[in-house]
C-alpha cells in the first residue's frame, strides 16, 4: 500500500479516493486530475501526438482539435475512440441517418501503440452501410505511421466534396485536392498517379530533404465510387479494410483517397529502452516460432491446421473440409515468383508478393492467397 501511495503521490493523483483495492481510484477524483491536467497544458500519456485533423468537406473546411485525457485514457484508439466519436455526434438521430449521406462521419483512427511494434494498424470506422451500426475495421501498411509522424492520432472526416477529391497530408501542410483524372480508375493508375503528384508536392514543401519515398495511401476504387456497401478502403495493392463498407462511405463523399507523409518522430514511448528491449525479445522467438507462416503465410500453416480441425470455410463453411485434391501453399509455387514482403516493423513477414509465370495472367503482380482464399479454391 505505500509503494501504491508513493507511486500516486509522485504523479499528482490524489491519495483522498484510495480505495481498499491499491489499483483503482475513486472515479469522481481521477476525472477531476484529468481536468486539472488539461488545464495545465498537456497529458502525461506517452504514444499520443495530441492532435486530431477534422476535415468538413463540404465546406473545404480543416481544423486541429483535442481530446481530453479522460477520453483517451477511456477509449484509448482505434474502434474505441471511434465508437465514442459517433455517439457524441450521431447518437441521438443514429436511426435517421443515410451511411452515404454528407452527416455520416467517416473515421481514421491510430492507437497509443501504433508505430511501436507490433502496432501498423489504422481502423476505418463510420456508420457501416453493411450492418448500420459501428464497425472498426482495420488494415495494415505503413499510413499509420505516416500520420502520428505528421503529427495527428486520426482523422475525423465529415460533408461530401463538390467534385472528385483527395486529402494530402504532409506534416502541418494539410489540403483538399482535385481527384477528377483518377475518378473511375483503379488500383494502379490510381496509385501511379497519386505517387507522382504528392512526390512532387512533397519536395516543394521539403525542397532540402533529399530523396523522397513514396507517401502512404489510403483510396477506393469503381466499387467505392459507386457506393457498393462491401467496398473496401485499400492500401498498397494487398491491404484492405474490408469490413463495414467503408469504401462506399469514401465514394459517397466524393473521397477519392488519402495521402500521408510525416517527416517528425513518433511520439515518445513512456519506457523507450524498454519497449526496444521488448521488441528483440519478441523478435527473436518470433523468428524461429513463425518460420510456418514466414514461408507460405496463413496459406500454410492456417490452411493445413484448418483441416485437421474441420475448420476451413468451405462453401461458406456449409462444408468442413476439401477432398483429398486440396490446394496448400506448396502448390502456388510452380506458378508464381514471389518476394518475401512485411509490414512496417513486423519480424515474421507472411505477406508475398507474387508475380504469375505462365497462363493467360501472366505477368500480373498478385498477393499471396490467405487461409480463406485457398479454402475458398473451387467452392
Amino acid at each position: 500500500m505505500e509503494r501504491t501511495k508513493a507511486y500516486i503521490k509522485e504523479r499528482g493523483l490524489p491519495l483522498q479516493g484510495l480505495s481498499k483495492n491499491p489499483r483503482r481510484i475513486n472515479n469522481r477524483n481521477r476525472q477531476e486530475t484529468f481536468r486539472r491536467r488539461n488545464r495545465q497544458g498537456g497529458l502525461e500519456m506517452r504514444g499520443y501526438a495530441e492532435k486530431f485533423l477534422e476535415i468538413d468537406l463540404s465546406a473545404k473546411n480543416i481544423k486541429e482539435i483535442k481530446f481530453p485525457e479522460e477520453i483517451l485514457r477511456s477509449y484509448i484508439g482505434g474502434r474505441g475512440l471511434a465508437t465514442k466519436i459517433l455517439w457524441d455526434r450521431l447518437g441521438r438521430k443514429w436511426e435517421t441517418i443515410d451511411p452515404f449521406s454528407p452527416e455520416n462521419i467517416l473515421l481514421v483512427l491510430t492507437g497509443p501503440l501504433t508505430g511501436y511494434f507490433p502496432g501498423t494498424k489504422v481502423c476505418i470506422s463510420g456508420k457501416s452501410p453493411q450492418s448500420n451500426g459501428v464497425i472498426g475495421s482495420t488494415l495494415a501498411g505503413e499510413f499509420g505511421i505516416d500520420l502520428k509522424c505528421a503529427g495527428y492520432d486520426g482523422l475525423i472526416i465529415t460533408g461530401k466534396a463538390e467534385k472528385p477529391s483527395y486529402i494530402f497530408i504532409c506534416d502541418e501542410q494539410v489540403e483538399i485536392k482535385d481527384a477528377t483524372p483518377i475518378w473511375g480508375k483503379k488500383a494502379r493508375e490510381t496509385l501511379q498517379f497519386l505517387v507522382k503528384k504528392s512526390i512532387e508536392n512533397i519536395k516543394k514543401i521539403k525542397p532540402n530533404y533529399g530523396e523522397v519515398k513514396e507517401p502512404s495511401i489510403l483510396y477506393i476504387g469503381p466499387a467505392g465510387e459507386n457506393k457498393t456497401r462491401v467496398a473496401a478502403v485499400v492500401a498498397k495493392y494487398a491491404h484492405g479494410a474490408g469490413y463495414g463498407g467503408y469504401g462506399g462511405v469514401m465514394g459517397s463523399k466524393n473521397l477519392k483517397a488519402i495521402i500521408a507523409k510525416g517527416f517528425g518522430p513518433l511520439p515518445e514511448a513512456h519506457n523507450k529502452e524498454k519497449v526496444i528491449e521488448l521488441f528483440n525479445k519478441i523478435s527473436r522467438k518470433n523468428f524461429k516460432e513463425m518460420e510456418k507462416f514466414r514461408r507460405w503465410g496463413t496459406g500454410k500453416a492456417g490452411y493445413e491446421v484448418g483441416a485437421k480441425t474441420s475448420a476451413e470455410p468451405v462453401r461458406n463453411w456449409q462444408e468442413e473440409w476439401h477432398d483429398e485434391k486440396s490446394f496448400k501453399g506448396e502448390e502456388f509455387d510452380k506458378y508464381w515468383i514471389k518476394k518475401y514482403w512485411g509490414d512496417f516493423g513486423c519480424p515474421v513477414t507472411c505477406l508475398k508478393l507474387a508475380v504469375l509465370k505462365n497462363g493467360n495472367f501472366k505477368g500480373a503482380i498478385c498477393d499471396n492467397p490467405d487461409y480463406e482464399l485457398e479454402a475458398y479454391l473451387g467452392t
